[in-house]
């Protein structure tokens, strides 16, 4: 299955499913249904079911989806079943709280590199991911191009280290920092918002739902 194009709205939501159906997988769950993933993804079935149908016959009527063919079928959709290695760019305390997290239960996503500026961190380990300088960015990462970085250094020093990974050739950039920045065409850039995710809740929480 060839990965194509979908509104990122429809991401979202097989981005949810596909978290829903490692979590019953990892419970041993084999078969579940279009309410099964309506209950645990907050969406409702008629979606899912609307959702799936639109990328092929994943389950028969009354019968519900088998959990991994389901699973491996929305990673080809989103195009994770290979997922690219992430790097991390400032390691204060946005920066360690992600790596020490980690990201498994993500689908494949992996740390494989750390850069921060304060020459005292470089050197350390954090949750099995070496911190190097910041200037080292591009040659101690590899090839970057098919790389996604995120960017949680300090106020006011967004634009540099997104400098620094365009440089090295980086493309698909994720910041914690909400400063505008700039980057060329062709370079993706999404920022965390967690004010717009706020909105969304607290809309639903005036709303009922």
């Amino acid at each position: 299955m060839a990965v194509r194009k979908v509104s990122e709205k429809t991401i979202r939501r097989l981005s949810h499913y596909a978290m829903c159906l490692r979590r019953a997988r990892n419970d041993g769950v084999k078969v579940i249904t279009s309410s099964f993933l309506s209950g645990r993804c907050g969406i409702s079935a008629a979606a899912v079911r609307k959702d799936l149908a639109a990328f092929g016959d994943f389950g028969k009527q009354g019968s519900g989806y088998r959990v991994d063919g389901l699973l491996r079928n929305v990673e080809l959709i989103l195009g994770t079943c290979d997922p690219p290695p992430v790097i991390v760019v400032g390691v204060g305390n946005i920066g360690r709280a992600l790596l020490e997290s980690g990201l498994d239960g993500t689908g494949g996503y992996r740390y494989t590199a750390a850069f921060d500026a304060d020459p005292d961190l470089s050197g350390e380990m954090i949750a099995g991911v070496r911190v190097l300088p910041l200037d080292e960015i591009g040659s101690s990462a590899g090839n970057i191009t098919d790389t996604i970085a995120i960017v949680a250094v300090s106020a006011g020093h967004g634009q540099d280290a997104v400098d620094r990974l365009l440089k090295a050739g980086c493309r698909c950039i994720l910041s914690f920092n909400l400063e505008p920045l700039e980057v060329p065409e062709g370079v993706s850039l999404r920022y965390v918002e967690v004010s717009t995710e706020l909105d969304i809740l607290t809309h639903s929480m005036k709303c009922g739902d």
